[in-house]
């Protein structure tokens, strides 16, 4: 009877050795991480990426905050959106650039990421917004009430396009200005020549081309050449066309025929 439990006894401790020889040898079970927001949430080039998928929820910001924190700092997850590498501007995922701009507030990029001036939603934006060699920087606030926050009454919307609304104590303001959303163009606006001698041009927002800012398209005659080419078609007599433009808008203009000071150059004033 000993010897029977005996040889029961050492088969099962060798039942048991093999056994753990056996489990040691097999290859262990990998686990995937499992992301609560899916795979490739973080990845720009994915379908699920987490500004494609805010987009599809009318950008209500305020579903990240249930999880990150109000500031996005980490909040119940303890995984802060402001890092480095992701929303290190202020304000974080709050900043105006998140979803359009980059530089600046103003396209490109657009809200779908275009980057053309021939796409509607990036246009003449940083033609416009930048100062440059013919006239001084343009405040969005001219043709776009400007949200103070991602959340303010009237900044997002029923509408997927932004608003056009010329500011009425601007010294650009002209009560017939318009904007045509259909064919993106805007008419009898002060910066392109409705004023006095002016030619009163109707302009396309995507246009790109060079004739669109030559100097005679707002006022004088581009078919000319030289100072005929600029001097306004009314307004002015035969014998200043004879004068340097520098000869009354020395501040403005030089006997070149070049803007040195972009300030004094659709401002709304005769300078």
């Amino acid at each position: 009877m000993k010897k029977i439990m005996l040889f029961s006894t050492v088969a099962i401790i060798l039942s048991g050795l093999f056994g753990c020889s056996e489990r040691k040898d097999d290859t262990p079970l990998v686990q995937s991480k499992v992301s609560i927001h899916g795979e490739g949430f973080k990845d720009p080039t994915s379908a699920n990426f987490h500004a494609k998928y805010i987009q599809t929820k009318n950008y209500d910001i305020q579903l990240c905050q249930t999880c990150h924190g109000s500031d996005y700092s980490g909040g119940t997850t303890g995984q802060s959106c402001n890092t480095s590498a992701c929303h290190n501007k202020a304000a974080g995922p709050e900043n105006c650039t998140t979803c359009h701009g980059s530089v600046n507030a103003a396209p490109p990029k657009d809200l779908t990421g275009n980057v053309s001036p021939t796409f509607r939603g990036v246009g003449a934006h940083q033609k416009h917004l930048l100062s440059g060699t013919l006239h001084a920087a343009i405040a969005c606030n001219e043709c776009h009430k400007v949200p103070t926050a991602v959340l303010s009454p009237g900044h997002i919307d029923a509408t997927s396009r932004a608003e056009i609304r010329f500011d009425t104590t601007s010294a650009f303001f002209v009560s017939t200005a318009s904007y045509n959303a259909t064919n993106v163009s805007c008419a009898n606006t002060y910066c392109h020549g409705n004023f006095s001698g002016g030619n009163n041009l109707s302009v396309t927002w995507n246009d790109t081309s060079s004739t669109v800012a030559e100097c005679g398209s707002c006022h004088g005659d581009v078919t000319k050449t030289g100072k005929a080419k600029i001097f306004p078609k009314t307004g002015h007599t035969s014998a200043a066309v004879t004068a340097d433009c520098s000869t009354c808008h020395a501040a403005v203009i030089n006997s070149s025929l070049a803007i040195i000071d972009p300030s004094k150059h659709v401002n709304g004033r005769i300078n």
